[in-house]
């Protein structure tokens, strides 16, 4: 008796070894977008379940309870594109899901910002009159600067729509001498308060090289 049933996919084998380059392509992909975004030294896997127990500071009191969020989309290859022979759709398809996935990290990552903010009153609030020179300084005053692993002092970035960042800049050229002489002391205190506190939790490892 023939065997009459349709099989659309006959090489199994370099269907798989298809399958597992496009994921490499959209990983690789991913990747690079991510850059731009967070440095790949910050970037770590975890592979011990999906929740965690954690204290965000030696001083703090409060434990915290996180777990893995789950970031999805959906990506289409039409019928249409696969019997045009369209390669251009593999491209495609890559890139749409980099953005789809980007949009869901950023995304997660401003509610992360949000939730964190609200809850060490770590806000500045510039709704009602707009963003205003003295807002930016009390920014400032509230964020506490990094140093990276190189000792280098790593300063704020300030994340904004198209409109609020032309407002923002526009305020801030607007202001004289006065203005920016603030803004450098304060940004030479938290730099000097920076490099201290990372001086003091270098020195309870000593046995870890030198600075």
């Amino acid at each position: 008796m023939n065997d009459d049933r349709i099989v659309p996919f006959r090489m199994t084998s370099q269907l798989s070894e298809f399958d597992a380059a496009l994921s490499d392509d959209v990983a690789a992909a991913m990747r690079e977008q991510r850059r731009s975004v967070f440095s790949g030294n910050n970037v770590y896997s975890y592979s011990h379940g999906t929740r965690w127990h954690s204290r965000s500071t030696e001083e703090s009191a409060d434990d915290e309870d996180d777990e893995m969020q789950v970031h999805s989309m959906e990506v289409r290859v039409t019928f249409e594109e696969i019997v045009a022979n369209d390669v251009g759709a593999l491209s495609r398809y890559v890139n749409a899901v980099v953005s789809g996935m980007m949009q869901e990290l950023m995304r997660a990552m401003y509610q992360a910002l949000n939730e964190s903010t609200e809850k060490t009153g770590n806000v500045v609030n510039a709704k009602g009159g707009g963003f205003k020179a003295e807002q930016f300084i009390e920014m400032l005053e509230k964020i506490e600067f990094g140093v990276d692993r190189n000792g280098n002092v790593s300063f704020p970035e300030i994340h904004a729509g198209p409109e609020l960042a032309e407002k923002m800049l526009k305020e801030l050229s607007a202001q004289g001498p006065g203005f920016e002489e603030r803004v450098r002391k304060i940004t030479q205190k938290k730099s000097q308060a920076a490099l201290e506190k990372e001086g003091e939790r270098k020195s309870r490892f000593p046995r870890r090289g030198k600075d």
